[in-house]
């Protein structure tokens, strides 16, 4: 009988000394891999640590180790100690992953401790595996943020640590669901490949049965070559030791004692146990390779304790090898692993969607926090926005050394946002409220770099004032509501030029004002009083009661425009905004394009260019469940929690006769609808607005919960009455790709959904979208969503959540967000697009890379003193690029005078058939005020040149890759759909 059907006896082990140390390796990387051992299944224990950047406690509390009483962990701890056992034993090994707990720890530690780290390092037995700033969510987080806090993660460590501290390898063991982005930007970034932790248990149960939890991921359907395919392995216990065989200092499993003359003696016991564990891991995979998880949350605060244990496990495991138990056990690590599978010569199945939604039973399904805590995700959402803003001005504008370090806050606090429990919302409030704290000191450094940057482009001797309005969601901003004159400095991060429409709260209501451009044509105003149920916003500061709106014209790519302000001393005669309640069919709009209104002011249908669609809008909630929170029993109920979304029922819609009140202007005209005292909304519909769309603002808050005890998830619906999709939608994924869903149903294995709304839902990061032949509409959102089409013609995405009952895991809070002694009021924007998928891609760069507004006041300064004093507009680029390319990142880099740049081609091949070739850039034609002098290609990580990264190849079962194509050296740089290229250059300032 064969090995895998082997009853192991009580093992009789002889108690006789080690085998000898191997000796240190010489060498980092696979190089110092120990050599599995032919004819035998080979045990890779790997010692590791999962260390939160933030959950239950706060970055500082975790790794300080205070609060204990919230949870034991102390990472500083963590790390001494593993370092200690390292050095005292060249067979251990370790494994670390969060890169803002190692270089705080880092900097802390003497010479002599960093001379022993970085041989440890250099020896490969230390080794950095994923080397984000964080391990970062898949759902909530966009590509921008992704590929940024990679990039600082891996900055860090090749600072310290040159190639040796390159990671080679994903480790996404805690995401709650893994996206097909993510894994792509890992095979762009160089990862030979990806281990992942939780997939859905039924994906789970039959990928153990069928020996696939080892597979080729496809990750991209715009590049099927080698460079976008990546081996993504899912480990058999998540990410925690076998069951019984967790040796930290937190646990309670039974130690090794292999002493014979101990009453206690339990080893013989002991290693049968683990290896019918082992029987059981080997059944799930393909090679005579297992990867064993030796480690959990906070581990190894005392790794003696750890090593010691594993030490006799690895010891009593090899000294039976003799006796026809075919095992072999030794320190390993991810890349070793993954190694000795690939030397296997395995055939491997593929896969080509992503792991989306999680399901931890049939109750759980993880599709809430796709919107929890949606405040904080506006803000994270707000914070890549003004850190791509704030990089791009400080090489634009030149600035020196000194200030570089201005950058770091903001870079580490988006780092840290990204991580699986900051932006996700499943954090406890009071980390909740620190990752607010520390994304604002990033916000205020930024605002030190736009000021001296903006006011050297301008020409400026002195610093201009400069202010960001940060509480422009409540309509708040001291410097329009107090002075009667003042400048908006608009900045265009897209590498084409934009026409935005400006919003800005002032004090009057009926006031005029002009809006003069740098030539000093005015360009068209409107004063719109702002709707009551935003004034009574709790908290709301300031003294504003109207809302200015103007056209800007174009501003310029990767520049900006400044807007002299003033208030009509003697106001002419003009047309005001005409506000009235509904009586009959009504239609707003501009140049062919209308939303149109029922006798109600309903929402009826949407007209463009004279083609009409019936489309109609309504919002409701659905009740939390309340439940037991038991796993897999028979009276089994989940509740509805910061994880969990399971709704009690169908969706409870507001009745459809909202107070409405329709405000028709020049500028821009509005529907207001009042459903009832904490959900209002607002159609806009805007003059020039380019590719067009309709914004819909939502208002929603304070959630009640005291009138039946039940919590409330409030959604958005779409309908567009004659679409027929049939069951299908498409959701992007982090921003990029649009993957197509269908209803019950998943790729991998039949799936009977008792959950048939929260087990259709889906992480929406920008942009939801139905179709129907050439008959395409999106919604565009403004921040994480979770979304879905559970009717036909419809699209619905959650917007807020209160909650009164916590999930059960492990957060340990019901998700119940207060401000000001009362439920949260959260106010946001979905774009409603007809069109073509390009046009929704124009919408979603327009809105995720916004224009960003700076503030001066200009009380005293006439406007020709103005424009004499400072120069109002600049161009970063020469021209335009094509719509197709984006500059998706300009940043300084290093002291030596380089900066980073990454371009973009942001279209699939199927957004416009017609436009999807290649697009070529001229490096030497790009900056209008820059030369680039050289410019060497990087991975997408830009921690080691393109050319110098050979990534590992494998065989997939029915499938032959794409022979990838070395990119053409030089400074012509041609982009394929979906393509991302990375460079540091040299610029000199033309």
């Amino acid at each position: 009988m064969g090995w895998f059907g082997i009853a192991l006896p009580v093992l009789a082990i002889a108690v006789g000394p080690c085998v000898s140390a191997p000796p240190s390796p010489q060498a980092c990387g696979y190089e110092s891999c120990p050599k599995p051992k032919e004819g035998f299944v080979n045990l890779h224990l790997v010692p590791h640590t999962h260390d939160d950047v933030g959950w239950l406690k706060t970055v500082d509390e975790y790794y300080y180790g205070s609060r204990n009483t919230i949870q034991d962990a102390g990472v500083q701890y963590i790390l001494d100690s593993v370092i200690n056992e390292l050095s005292h034993d060249p067979k251990k090994r370790f494994i670390y992953v969060e890169t803002a707990f190692f270089y705080k720890w880092w900097q802390e530690q003497d010479d002599t401790t960093r001379h022993q780290v970085k041989k440890l390092v250099n020896q490969g037995r230390l080794e950095f595996i994923g080397g984000g700033w964080s391990m970062n969510d898949e759902a909530a987080t966009h590509y921008h943020s992704i590929v940024d806090q990679f990039t600082w993660g891996f900055r860090r460590l090749s600072d310290l640590f040159g190639d040796c501290g390159r990671p080679k390898i994903g480790w996404q063991i805690d995401p709650f669901g893994h996206s097909r982005e993510n894994a792509a930007i890992m095979a762009r970034m160089g990862f030979d490949g990806l281990f992942l932790g939780r997939i859905d248990w039924e994906d789970k149960s039959w990928r153990v049965k069928n020996k696939t939890m080892e597979m080729i991921w496809h990750t991209s359907e715009n590049d099927d070559s080698e460079d976008s395919r990546l081996f993504t392995g899912v480990m058999y216990n998540t990410y925690s030791p076998p069951n019984g065989f967790c040796f930290d200092v937190d646990c309670t499993d039974e130690p090794i004692i292999d002493n014979p003359k101990s009453v206690k003696y339990n080893a013989n016991r002991r290693v049968g146990e683990f290896l019918r564990q082992m029987v059981q891991y080997s059944k799930a995979y393909r090679t005579k390779n297992i990867i064993v998880t030796m480690g959990n949350d906070f581990n190894y605060q005392n790794a003696h304790i750890n090593f010691k244990n594993m030490d006799k496990l690895i010891k009593h495991i090899n000294a039976i090898q003799g006796e026809g138990l075919p095992f072999n056990a030794f320190y390993s690590t991810p890349s070793c692993y993954l190694k000795a599978v690939h030397d296997s010569g395995v055939a491997l199945p593929s896969k080509s969607d992503d792991f989306f939604p999680y399901s931890s039973d049939a109750d759980a399904f993880w599709t809430g926090y796709f919107t929890s805590r949606p405040a904080i995700k506006r803000f994270e959402r707000l914070g890549n926005n003004y850190n791509q803003v704030c990089k791009q001005l400080f090489s634009l504008g030149g600035l020196t050394r000194e200030v570089r370090a201005d950058l770091i806050a903001m870079r580490e606090a988006m780092g840290i946002m990204q991580h699986h429990d900051a932006v996700t919302g499943t954090e406890q409030q009071h980390v909740a409220d620190d990752y607010a704290r520390v994304l604002n000191i990033g916000f205020h450094d930024c605002d030190d770099i736009t000021s001296k940057a903006l006011s050297k482009l301008m020409g400026s001797a002195e610093p201009v004032q400069l202010t960001n309005c940060m509480l422009l969601n409540v309509s708040s901003c001291p410097v329009t509501e107090t002075n009667d004159d003042f400048v908006v400095t608009i900045y265009n991060p897209l590498s084409r030029e934009v026409r935005p429409l400006v919003r800005l709260p002032v004090a009057s209501t009926t006031a005029q004002y002009t809006a003069k451009c740098p030539e000093g044509k005015e360009h068209p105003t409107q004063v719109n009083v702002l709707p009551v149920e935003v004034l009574k916003i709790p908290g709301r500061p300031g003294q504003a009661l109207g809302e200015l709106t103007f056209l800007t014209g174009c501003v310029p790519p990767l520049g900006y425009k400044s807007f002299y302000i003033s208030k009509v001393s003697k106001p002419k005669p003009a047309k005001k905004p005409r506000t009235f309640a509904p009586k009959e069919p009504t239609s707003l709009g501009y140049d062919g394009r209308y939303i149109n209104l029922d006798a109600n002011g309903l929402l009826e249908s949407i007209t463009i260019d004279g083609k009409t669609e019936s489309v109609q809008m309504d919002c409701g909630f659905y009740k939390g469940a309340v439940g037991n929170n038991e796993v897999f029993g028979v009276h089994s109920n989940r509740s509805s929690g910061a994880y969990i979304f399971r709704p009690n029922g169908t969706l409870n819609l507001f009745a459809q006769n909202p107070s409405v009140t329709i405000v028709q202007g020049d500028v821009v005209s509005e529907v207001r609808y009042k459903y009832s005292d904490w959900i209002s909304s607002i159609l806009r519909i805007y003059r020039g607005a380019e590719p067009f769309h309709v914004e819909h603002e939502w208002l929603v808050g304070p959630i009640p919960i005291d009138d039946q005890g039940f919590g409330k998830e409030v959604v958005m619906r779409y309908h567009v009455k004659d679409l027929h999709n049939n069951g299908e939608f498409l959701t992007d994924s982090n921003g990029r790709e649009m993957l197509k869903r269908r209803m019950n149903y998943r790729p991998t294995w039949d799936v009977d959904l008792d959950e048939k709304i929260s087990g259709n839902y889906y992480p929406v990061t920008t942009r939801i979208a139905i179709e129907d032949g050439d008959n395409i509409w999106s919604v565009v959102t403004d921040r994480a969503q979770g979304g879905s089409s559970l009717r036909d013609g419809t699209m619905e995405l959650m917007v807020h959540r209160r909650l009164t009952h916590d999930d059960a895991f492990g957060v340990g809070e019901a998700l119940n967000e207060t401000a000001f002694r009362k439920g949260l009021v959260v106010r946001g924007i979905h774009y409603i697009v007809p069109g073509s998928h390009a046009d929704a891609r124009k919408v979603v760069q327009n809105k995720v890379l916004h224009p960003w507004y700076f503030l001066s006041s200009s009380e005293n300064i006439p406007f020709e003193d103005w424009r004499t004093r400072y120069r109002m507009v600049m161009d970063g680029l020469k021209q335009s690029l094509d719509d197709r390319v984006q500059v998706l990142t300009l940043e300084p880099w290093r002291n030596d005078g380089t900066h980073l740049l990454r371009l973009e081609n942001i279209m699939e091949i199927n957004d416009d058939p017609e436009r999807n070739d290649p697009v070529t850039v001229n490096l030497n034609d790009l900056f209008a005020h820059w030369t680039v002098l050289e410019a060497t290609e990087m991975v997408l990580g830009a921690n080691a040149p393109r050319s110098e990264v050979e990534r590992l190849k494998w065989t997939e079962i029915g499938s032959q890759a794409v022979p990838s194509v070395a990119p053409v050296p030089g400074l012509q740089i041609t982009l394929k759909p979906m393509e991302i290229r990375t460079f540091l250059v040299k610029l000199k300032q033309s």
